[in-house]
Order: structure tokens, then sequence, then C-alpha cells
């Protein structure tokens, strides 16, 4: 085994390119399902590449002979991880995508209008008005009693990079919901950014707190179950305002309820043995999730929000569907 006095490649140096050894490791995946995405790359990225990679082999070597084998495992079972999956991705043979199939995707104005006026937009379905808008109301009581004070306390208490670690933690464990359903609806763009991000943060990124991933410019999708009904051609159905919850519509709902289900059965967390811990994390996950919405109750102004809220959360699970 070869060592070496100075760190030969530019990667290794924590002074030069901004780049320390942890995210060399992150660098390289990144060439690597670049590199596996083109027909043919050209030299030089090939020559940047090899020369990531030796210098990734260089410190793990080092790291081998430092901690003994221990930490340096750890990191090299992570960096196969990420080359074996990185490859498999590339080459996924998924060639279904959801721009090939028009009849979906792409809609016509008559989608959007009313039908005995083609100069007005069509209007929601809600045949439960009543009931909704005294939930929406009741929401707004809720938001501001018990949410909106609760949320002052915990951005006042958690510095702002603490309350973003804890954003990025639940968003990396949503992003699973996305992988499921991106692959349902046989997107294999979205599969692939969506299992890089997954990879990236959880291991670079430590269990997600820290949102690697779009530091290197792979963006964050976003797919439920809902969406994979409607991609699928199933209907809204009525449009429901849910206690707590907010705006929803019956396949959404359901949806939703679905997925909860499933995690709970799953319980990947073991939360089935640990009622404490199921309670802390249920708490902070829904604290954090009024956290990441600014939307406020009645911040329009406006005597017809009710109906701008309806209309906003109906068109852009259209908008949703279709990307």
């Amino acid at each position: 085994m070869t060592t070496h006095s100075t760190p030969p490649y530019r990667y290794l140096s924590k002074k030069k390119n901004g780049l320390s050894q942890p995210n060399a490791l992150v660098q390289l995946g990144v060439n690597h399902i670049q590199l596996f995405s083109k027909e043919s790359p050209d030299f030089n990225e090939i020559e940047a590449y090899r020369d990531l990679s030796r210098s990734v082999l260089v410190y793990i070597e080092n790291l081998i002979l430092k901690y003994r084998v221990n930490y340096a495992l750890v990191l090299i079972s992570n960096f196969m991880l990420m080359l074996f999956i990185y490859s498999a991705m590339a080459v996924l043979p998924i060639t279904v995508h959801a721009e090939d199939n028009p009849s979906i995707v792409h809609r016509s104005t008559k989608d959007y209008i009313h039908p005995d006026n083609p100069n007005v937009i069509k209007d929601v379905e809600d045949p439960f008005e009543l009931v909704n808008r005294r939930m929406y109301m009741f929401n707004a009581l809720l938001d501001k009693v018990v949410y909106l004070p609760v949320l002052r306390t915990y951005q006042m208490v958690l510095p702002d990079v603490a309350e973003k670690c804890v954003s990025n933690f639940y968003n990396n464990i949503g992003e699973v919901y996305t992988l499921v359903n991106a692959a349902l609806q046989l997107k294999k763009g979205k599969v692939m950014t969506t299992f890089n991000r997954i990879l990236m943060n959880s291991t670079a990124g430590i269990l997600g707190l820290f949102d690697v991933a779009t530091l290197y410019g792979i963006p964050r999708e976003h797919e439920d179950l809902g969406q994979t009904l409607g991609f699928y051609g199933v209907q809204p159905g009525p449009y429901l305002m849910l206690p707590i919850l907010g705006p929803s519509n019956l396949r959404d709902a359901l949806g939703g309820g679905a997925e909860s289900l499933i995690f709970s059965a799953v319980d990947p967390f073991n939360f089935g043995e640990n009622t404490t811990a199921s309670v802390i994390y249920n708490a902070v996950k829904v604290v954090d999730s009024r956290n990441q919405v600014f939307f406020r109750y009645y911040m329009t102004g406006s005597p017809f929000e009710y109906e701008m809220v309806r209309m906003l959360y109906d068109r852009s699970r259209v908008v949703e569907i279709d990307n």
C-alpha cells in the first residue's frame, strides 16, 4: 500500500476550491451520475472524474492508516453504495415518461372554463360549502389561538440554523414518498433526481439535517399519492376543508390518509415500541410543517378569501399533476 506525504490532488485540500474531503465524496457522486447520463462525455470531464476518484481513494487509504479501519469502512461502504446505485439509476430501463402521454399531461382550455360561458373560469366542485366555510373559520381560530403562539415560541427558542436542520430532516423523509410516487408514475427524471437527493442528504448531509443536494444543484421534487391518482385519471372529487390540515379534496384526502397508514404500518423508526419518541416526532413535525407554510388566515383582507384559497388549491394541484 502506498502513501503520500502530501495530498497530490486538489480535492483533498481543505484550502483549495472550497472542497473538504467529505465534499469530495459528494462531488464524485455528482460527477459520476453526470457522466453516466451522457452518451459521449468529453475528454476533460473524464479526466476530472479520474482525478477526483484517485483523490478519494488516497483519502480513504490515509484514513485506514490513521483510524485503523473503523471510520474508513463507513466511508468506503457509502462510497461504493453511491457508485453502484448511481450507475443502476443512470441506466434504469424506464422508457415511458409523463410527457409521452398527452391525454393526461396536456390539458385543453375546456378543463378550466365554464361550459356555458367561455369567459368565466370553471367553478370548483364544492357541495359541502357550508360545512367547509365553518371549518375554515375553525382552522383560522385554531391557527390564531394555538398554532401561531407555539410557532412564535419555537422560532424564538431555536436558532435559524437549527430550524432549517429540522425542516431538512423532515423534508428528507418526505422525499421517500416522492420517490415512490414518481416511480409509480414512471417519471424517470424525478426518480433519479429524488434518489440522488435522498442518498446525498442522508449520508453527506448527516441523516438529512443538511440539504447538500441543493448546494450541488439537484432540485427538490414533490409527488404524493393524490398526484399519482390524478396522473392516472382519478378525478379530484368534492372540495374539502379538513380540520387542522386545511384545503384538500376527496382524492387527495384519501391519498394522504393512505400514506399515513402505510407509514404507521411500515414503522421505519420502530415507534410501536416507543410511544414517547412517536409523540415527539409527530409534535415537532406538526410545528415544522406550519413553520414552512407562510400563509396566514385572512391575511389577504379580501371578503372572498375562502373562494381564492379554494381556487388556488384546485389549480395548483392540476399544475402539480401535469408537471
